[in-house]
């Protein structure tokens, strides 16, 4: 493996932790905030250094051009407001773990998405890796699942829309990043989908703030500037480096460290086919990376 390759993989597995721990915060300041007000505060906490860090880093490569207006506006919509809203009315009623692994089922909609839209192909190795950590996932669920999440059929809808949401950022925001760079894409899309989200300000989001706990706020700026800032700042610079579809399966790693982190902070319960279902999604990360 080269440096470069060793570099982008390294990337990964910081990613994968980064964002895998922000299911468990979530879970954690969900309890003190309404799902579209958390929302709220996270991107308003990280439009703070998206701004700042504009005028150095987020100059497009080339002149942004009008007929792009409306694949950004979808991007923003779905990055922003689709996938943290869905996301975090999933967590009222789901474990951090199982959300994470609703999520999962993001790159699946990844592969068939990139072939239709943006005609990748993807290889042996990559179908392989991806059945691989589907059969995981489905492992890892039958340790994960309780007669209580199967009868919360609302909220496994809303992580499955929150997959979705995913898909399409990831992958109608790939043109995007290789026309006009990666972090001009993230902070564009960040600052757009957050004055989209201005119009739900209600009366109930500074009640809220205000009353905010310490391991509340602890959490809000976790997932404001560490999962949105860092996070999205280098999933679309690693997005530019290689096909989308393989990017993705690699983020199979994230529920794995979702339920580590909810079992080790959230007393989450670890059973049998959990550790199972984590070894085969780790198994299928390295059959897809494997040269």
């Amino acid at each position: 493996m080269n440096p470069k390759n060793a570099t982008a993989y390294a990337g990964l597995v910081v990613l994968s932790l980064v964002w895998g721990m922000a299911f468990v915060a979530i879970k954690v300041v969900v309890a003190e905030m309404s799902p579209v007000n958390l929302a709220l505060m996270r991107w308003l906490i990280a439009s703070v250094p998206f701004l700042a860090l504009f005028p150095f880093i987020g100059r497009p490569k080339a002149h942004f051009e009008r007929k792009d207006v409306p694949r950004l506006l979808v991007v923003a919509l779905a990055n922003v407001a689709g996938y943290h809203i869905s996301l975090n009315y999933a967590e009222t009623t789901l474990s951090a773990g199982l959300s994470a692994l609703l999520i999962a089922f993001g790159p699946i909609f990844i592969v068939v998405l990139s072939y239709l839209l943006l005609s990748e192909k993807a290889g042996r190795k990559t179908l392989l890796g991806l059945a691989l950590a589907i059969a995981g996932t489905a492992v890892l669920s039958i340790g994960s699942v309780s007669a209580t999440d199967f009868a919360s059929f609302t909220g496994i809808f809303e992580g499955l829309v929150t997959a979705l949401c995913y898909a399409l950022f990831a992958v109608l925001g790939k043109p995007l990043v290789q026309k006009y760079g990666s972090a001009f894409t993230t902070i564009m899309a960040g600052l757009v989908g957050t004055a989209m989200m201005t119009p739900l300000v209600s009366g109930s989001f500074f009640g809220q703030v205000l009353s905010l706990s310490f391991e509340g706020w602890i959490g809000v700026l976790y997932l404001g500037l560490l999962s949105t800032v860092f996070g999205y700042l280098m999933f679309y610079e690693l997005m530019s480096h290689g096909a989308l579809s393989r990017l993705s399966i690699q983020l199979y790693l994230v529920p794995v460290v979702s339920i580590i982190g909810g079992a080790t902070l959230l007393s989450e319960p670890v059973t049998v086919p959990v550790v199972i279902g984590g070894a085969m999604m780790l198994f299928a990360v390295a059959v897809t990376t494997w040269r």
